[in-house]
């Protein structure tokens, strides 16, 4: 849908169904095609999506996120907010039909077994495959192209690749188990107590920062704002 119309179809509905003091903004989002910020009395829909979608899908979308303007962002995609999505005219389906059409992503990530992702933005940390194991794990780590081509990335993503490299080399796998052996070789590239240091992978505790506290012969003892976290040396990046 061309966006001026969609621009003019979105106010007209926010205002049809009293969404005084509200405005609509066209952000730059790629995954989904549009947001409700209550506490910036505002409805977001994304440029490229919208540009892709018929008028019908918009106006779902339009529709959808003034449910969730009228039932409060305290409901999510509950009842309470579905009911009121079907009262106005929404499909009251929580997320974009999977047959809409929507922006190629410009990076596709492989992991050494097949597997593949996709990315909208240049990756900036080290990731492994999930299907092939469901935490970080050296073994599995993605490689990225971006529009097929092998391309530079990011200075951060090649220091994180190039520290797991040297620990991976550092750390042989043990007879039983598959688990890396701690070696005087490992022990050499830790970090000293006192570094700062972002938690890496994609668990949990992925991107938090935290101290150094003590090193243990695999592991350091992080104090973060979470607590007191055991991370693998691998996983530890210095900020």
């Amino acid at each position: 849908m061309e966006l001026e119309g969609a621009r003019r179809m979105a106010t007209a509905l926010m205002a049809e169904h009293g969404l005084v003091g509200w405005r609509l903004v066209l952000d730059n989002a790629k995954t989904r095609a549009g947001v409700c910020r209550p506490a910036r009395r505002e409805i977001g829909l994304s440029r490229a999506i919208t540009a892709l979608h018929t008028e019908a899908e918009v106006r779902d979308t339009v529709l959808h996120e003034i449910a969730h303007a009228l039932v409060g962002a305290h409901h999510g995609h509950d009842a309470v907010w579905r009911a009121k999505a079907l009262e106005i005219g929404s499909s009251g389906r929580r997320c974009v039909d999977t047959a809409s059409a929507r922006p190629p992503a410009p990076w596709t990530g492989t992991c050494p077994a097949g597997h593949t992702t996709t990315r909208h933005r240049r990756p900036t940390r080290v990731v492994t495959c999930g299907q092939c194991s469901r935490s970080f794990d050296p073994r599995h780590v993605i490689t990225w192209r971006f529009h097929g081509e092998v391309v530079p990335m990011h200075p951060a993503y090649d220091r994180e690749l190039a520290r797991l490299r040297r620990r991976t080399a550092a750390e042989p796998v043990a007879a039983r188990g598959g688990r890396p052996e701690p070696t005087v070789a490992a022990e050499r590239v830790a970090l000293p107590v006192g570094t700062v240091v972002r938690v890496g992978g994609s668990g949990r505790y992925a991107g938090t920062t935290g101290v150094v506290e003590k090193r243990a012969r695999t592991r350091y003892h992080v104090r973060t704002r979470l607590g007191l976290l055991t991370v693998p040396f691998a996983m530890a990046e210095p900020v």
